[in-house]
């Protein structure tokens, strides 16, 4: 995936208040959406009407409605994050550029299959990463 397009969509998935994929995501009346947990530690230091924390319009504070779409994309983020991270540098063996997909209990280390098959790991006890 193009990077600018990927950061783009974790952007939109991203809660302004605490910087983070949203947990249990609202939208409020004037479009903005907030982290739930977020919005209410927010109302709860301010005064009484509640304000949007992005455009500081007014809102109603009873009834927040998860919104079912955000928490979709919320998932397909946390996956897509994930697949970053295992086709990362730090998750590929440097030796042999594959993914790491083993484990070795001896030297409690991941290992690529071809570091498993070594010399150093072939005696020791590995399990399959899924």
């Amino acid at each position: 995936m193009d990077p600018d397009i990927a950061q783009a969509f974790q952007k939109e998935v991203s809660c302004a208040i605490c910087m983070n994929t949203f947990i249990e995501p609202v939208t409020l009346e004037c479009g903005h959406s907030f982290c739930r947990p977020c919005l209410c530690l927010c109302w709860e230091e301010t005064q009484i009407p509640a304000r949007c924390p992005g455009c500081r319009g007014p809102c109603q504070q009873r009834n927040l409605k998860t919104n079912v779409v955000l928490r979709s994309l919320v998932a397909i983020a946390r996956r897509a994050s994930l697949r970053r991270f295992l086709r990362s540098e730090e998750y590929m063996c440097g030796t042999h550029r594959e993914t790491k997909q083993m484990f070795c209990e001896v030297d409690r280390a991941l290992l690529c299959r071809s570091c498993s098959q070594s010399q150093e790991h072939r005696a020791h006890q590995h399990h399959l990463i899924e």
